[in-house]
């Protein structure tokens, strides 16, 4: 059996990779670590640690497994690992960080603390010392009506670190009943009744453009927090929505457009969302802690040893609903 990683392994993983050839002398293990083109051994390979394959690759292959160390699994060419029968396992150990940074990110949203912090750079200074302006307010999240659009591993945390702002929480999950309750499938019902809508579900087929210019326009003084995939909002839709005030305010931490490489400079999007100031940024880093990052690698061993040893798979991605 032929084990291949393709994912980013650093001296820890090295390590774990380590003691799992001391225990399945039988297995052979491959990657960057061992050699400079290990895409070469995708055909042979059994199982593959990596976020993203492509159609071709896939079809090359006589894989039994993909193990995505992370969440997302939207790389990957999902018709032909239907028609492979390919299984897809994938990890969720850095929930609790992402639901961290999207709590942070509302509070930075509504608490204007980038805005402030960049205008008092300049000696731009707000509120009491300046005469107070009612235009100066920043606004809490306590006591606001919440909606959290998925209601999976990162929603369930989420859920419970707005507890004690005393929020109302509506979640919004495919399969719960239409009905309007604290879990709903109704998703328009929810947007319309709360205030901060937090966006933590899977790109799909399903959801690529959920949030579209339709969408949008009826979101009047909400405020948008995404910390799932850029595609689920309609890119030129919310950079207007945005900028004519319609949403009070986005906060994004995945975007449209990415660098190539670590040291070029690229602007996240094809629209000038920089120049607003009810806009904050962050670099898709979500999970991006050492907490985060050890948990998604022991996840990643946990999938792979279990499936080694006895040929079971936890974590199995649904190949139909693609998460």
């Amino acid at each position: 059996m032929l084990v291949l990683f393709l994912n980013r392994t650093n001296d820890k993983w090295l390590t774990k990779i380590e003691e799992l050839k001391n225990r399945y002398e039988n297995v052979r293990f491959e990657g960057y670590f061992s050699n400079s083109s290990p895409r070469s051994f995708i055909k042979d390979a059994d199982v593959i640690v990596t976020g993203r394959l492509s159609k071709e690759e896939i079809e090359s292959s006589n894989l039994k497994l993909i193990i995505v160390p992370m969440a997302g699994v939207n790389a990957l060419d999902w018709e032909t690992i239907r028609k492979r029968k390919i299984m897809v396992s994938n990890c969720h150990a850095n929930a609790s960080v992402v639901a961290e940074r999207a709590l942070a990110l509302a509070l930075s949203l509504l608490g204007r603390i980038v805005e402030f912090d960049h205008d008092l750079r300049h000696g731009v200074w707000h509120g009491y010392s300046v005469g107070s302006p009612e235009e100066d307010h920043w606004h809490s999240l306590r006591n606001r009506r919440v909606c959290i659009v998925g209601m999976g591993h990162i929603g369930e945390e989420l859920s419970k670190l707005l507890q004690p702002f005393n929020c109302e929480i509506i979640g919004v999950k495919r399969s719960a009943p239409k009905e309007h309750s604290k879990i709903t499938s109704d998703l328009d019902w929810a947007i319309q009744i709360s205030d901060v809508i937090f966006l933590t579900l899977p790109l799909t087929k399903e959801t690529k453009n959920l949030f579209d210019a339709q969408r949008l326009h009826r979101m009047k003084g909400k405020y948008l927090i995404n910390v799932s995939r850029g595609e689920i909002i309609d890119e030129k839709a919310l950079f207007e929505v945005v900028k004519d005030k319609t949403l009070a305010g986005a906060a994004i931490d995945t975007w449209y457009i990415y660098p190539k490489s670590h040291d070029e400079a690229t602007l996240p999007s094809r629209y000038p969302f920089n120049t607003l100031k009810n806009v904050v940024f962050s670099p898709h880093v979500g999970g991006y802690t050492e907490q985060g990052s050890i948990g998604l690698m022991n996840e990643t061993f946990n999938i792979l040893e279990k499936f080694l040893k006895t040929g079971e798979i936890i974590n199995l991605v649904d190949p139909e609903q693609e998460y």
